[in-house]
């Protein structure tokens, strides 16, 4: 979903109990389509890039 106050974007997910699994915001996308320009720190290799230790699932 789009936040209309300030254009950027926010995304979650919900599990199959209908509880918040994972939530992100303040998403900004850059002008070459599908690329995003906000740092990917929900993603594992972004994570290990930055020196964070990535947890095992």
């Amino acid at each position: 979903m789009r936040n209309t106050a300030d254009g950027l974007w926010m995304w979650v997910i919900v599990g199959a109990d209908r509880k918040v699994m994972v939530f992100e915001r303040d998403i900004h996308w850059i002008r070459f389509p599908g690329h995003r320009g906000t740092e990917k720190w929900l993603h594992d290799a972004w994570l290990a890039e930055k020196g964070y230790t990535v947890r095992q699932s």
